[in-house]
């Protein structure tokens, strides 16, 4: 829909404005299901208690039409499964939920259709207060050919050192899960983590992980620019007008996809390039990154998409 038409509906309701920005086969903002392939992704949806009819259609709109499947994260009970409700409208969808968070847990949606999934088990010991979140490991199966194992994370949030610290100790024990899941002979050589680490690939809150035998495919968006991400200085843009950052309170990339190495690992099913920070106008449909961040989160959806031959 052209930018002006947005502007004659100004004064519409959010969600109507909304579903009208969305709707019809000619849609510009929706991502198309192409044949065996998988749209994987993380999206932190900041409090979602799913009682706002409005941030629940919103939701279910950017998840049905953009992923295959989905690690979510600050989701309550009540809210999974009003999305589920919502989300089965189009087609039949169910998640599987953390057991820790309280009112803020972690969250895997997957389309029935595409794929199956089952809850493997989740990794209590990066709960290091016991009142975070716990990784969520489930394994799926896409496809002919393409299973994996799934690892939902959300890691503690907040500025100050001691929040930087207990990241940095999550990260360091999160290594050692993966190593010893890698190190298993029954374990599935196709790894993926998604979520909301809280930190850019290159801090020290996520030093655990960076020599880890993954590949983070947000490293290749994320920006460089260490002092303006620190300071929260502004939020930074490819040069085509695309995002660097996937929360607005900080020009960092803070939601990460990583991804086991080849030859034997998930690197081999990602399609090169495929690697995305969803925009507000470019990819969701809204008149301005203002109205996304009011209506719906302070993060930004990441998506990278699978081969599943």
């Amino acid at each position: 829909m052209p930018r002006s038409h947005f502007k004659c509906l100004k004064y519409l309701p959010f969600f109507w404005l909304f579903a009208i920005a969305i709707a019809g086969c000619s849609n510009p903002f929706t991502t198309a299901k192409a044949p065996d392939q998988i749209r994987l992704g993380t999206f932190n949806l900041e409090n979602f208690d799913g009682l706002n009819t409005e941030k629940l259609e919103a939701v279910s709109q950017i998840i049905e039409r953009n992923f295959d499947a989905i690690g979510l994260q600050e989701v309550s009970p009540i809210a999974a499964d009003k999305l589920k409700e919502k989300l089965n409208k189009y087609k039949q969808w169910d998640f599987i939920l953390g057991e820790t968070g309280g009112k803020q847990r972690i969250a895997m949606f997957y389309r029935k259709d595409a794929i199956s999934a089952q809850k493997v088990t989740e990794w209590r010991q990066v709960n290091i207060t016991r009142t975070l979140r716990s990784p969520l490991v489930t394994y799926l199966k896409a496809g002919k050919n393409f299973d994996f194992t799934l690892v939902v994370v959300h890691q503690k949030g907040g500025g100050g050192k001691d929040a930087d610290r207990l990241r940095q100790n999550q990260s360091v024990l999160l290594r050692k899960e993966v190593d010893n899941y890698q190190k298993d002979t029954q374990s599935d050589p196709d790894l993926i983590l998604v979520g909301d680490f809280n930190s850019p690939t290159w801090a020290d809150q996520n030093r655990g992980l960076r020599d880890a035998p993954l590949t983070f495919l947000t490293k290749a968006i994320e920006t460089d620019a260490k002092e303006n991400c620190l300071k929260k200085r502004g939020q930074p843009k490819t040069i085509d007008g695309r995002p660097r950052y996937s929360n607005r309170g900080i020009g960092c990339v803070i939601d990460h996809i990583a991804i086991s190495k080849a030859p034997k690992g998930a690197e081999e099913e990602y399609i090169p390039q495929s690697i995305q920070i969803l925009d507000p106008q470019k990819d969701l449909g809204f008149d301005s990154d203002r109205t996304y961040f009011a209506k719906v989160s302070d993060h930004l959806p990441v998506r990278a998409i699978f081969r599943a031959k």
